[in-house]
């Protein structure tokens, strides 16, 4: 048999640059702001579960919705442990997309929910459920 040539080249080194963990670093500060924009919601999030449910929504649903609605801190700081353990894993470029993507990815489902019920609902949390 041939032996494979991929095993006998050199394997190129990825390295960790300066502008590689400037750009970690500001990643985590965006995941961190999007993290204490979802702890602020929770105040609110709960108020309007509770006054839904009391209206007669169906509650299995409604819980659904606030589970999406408390479930950004928990998204940002997965996002951020994942992020950083696979940076340093000499992957940087996978390591700032995991720590900046999911919690943009929440935030804008959450906003686009937010857009949804205030311009097709009239602002009512439940949408006629």
């Amino acid at each position: 048999m041939n032996p494979d040539p991929r095993k006998d080249a050199p394997r190129r080194e990825r390295r960790i640059t300066f502008l590689a963990v400037l750009t970690l670093l500001l990643a985590s500060l965006a995941a961190a702001a999007v993290a204490l924009f979802g702890a602020a919601t929770w105040g609110v999030s709960m108020m309007a579960f509770s006054g839904a449910v009391e209206s007669g929504a169906d509650r299995d649903l409604m819980r659904v919705v606030l589970y999406f609605l408390l479930a950004g801190p928990f998204v940002a700081g997965a996002g951020l442990l994942i992020g950083w353990i696979v940076f340093w894993t000499r992957r940087p470029g996978a390591g700032v997309a995991w720590v900046f993507l999911p919690p943009l990815i929440w935030a804008a489902l959450l906003l686009g929910y937010m857009w949804a019920i205030s311009a097709f609902c009239e602002g009512e949390f439940t949408c006629g459920v």
